[in-house]
């Protein structure tokens, strides 16, 4: 049995770090003491961080948004998790976030690579548990939201920049005839692009394309 459970827990709602408190005193982990230190930005994150180097955390659980260290280059919790891989490499990182939007996701899987990377708006609060103990027993917990951007992408479904654009104007009430005005396409070249997007997401008009768009979190 591990005697000691060092856990960091960021996020500016302290209601939510609370909770979190909570939970892991009720994991089904084995551990008989938990030191559960908390932190509510970016400059208290870093603090903690740099404060516990002779003592590295066994799990890090960041949310995504959270106030800025700006003096110190740090703006999200990616930028700390980021801090968490360097300074303590053996920790178990999960980034917690509202965030659908493939840029965000896909950096984070990229960089940071989460042992653990969990939609909020994905989990109930017994399903939050059972993804802290599945990443503290050795293994990854990605949320549905997560665990379908994986899916999109292996099958090649995933948006370039400029096919996000287009569906943003369009979202925004921009017309067809128009989108020239924004995208630097030719007429042609974007209809072709809204063809091939179309085909991707498996909807037929650009009403069909925005709503699932969204559901996808590509907008």
């Amino acid at each position: 049995m591990k005697k000691r459970l060092h856990a960091l827990a960021i996020d500016d709602h302290v209601v939510v770090l609370e909770g979190y408190h909570f939970m892991f005193k009720n994991l089904k982990y084995n551990f008989n003491e938990l030191n559960f230190v908390k932190a509510h930005d970016c400059k208290t994150g870093y603090e903690a961080i740099q404060g516990f180097k002779g003592k590295p955390f066994d799990i890090a659980l960041i949310d995504y948004s959270i106030p800025p260290f700006p003096e110190n280059k740090l703006f999200t919790g990616e930028d700390l998790a980021m801090q968490v891989r360097e300074t303590m490499p053996k920790c178990k990182i999960i980034l917690m976030t509202m965030h659908k939007e493939i840029d965000v996701i896909g950096s984070i899987l990229q960089k940071v690579k989460p042992e653990g990377f969990i939609n909020k708006s994905d989990c109930t609060t017994d399903e939050l548990i059972h993804g802290f103990e599945e990443v503290l027993s050795g293994g990854t917990f990605y949320s549905k939201t997560v665990s379908d951007y994986i899916a999109r992408r292996s099958k090649g479904v995933v948006l370039e920049d400029i096919d996000v654009r287009i569906i943003l104007l369009l979202a925004k009430g921009v017309k067809n005839k128009n989108l020239g005005n924004y995208i630097p396409l030719s007429d042609s070249a974007i209809e072709k692009r809204k063809y091939k997007i179309k085909r991707l997401l498996e909807v037929k008009d650009d009403e069909e394309l925005i709503d699932k768009a969204r559901d996808k979190g590509y907008i």
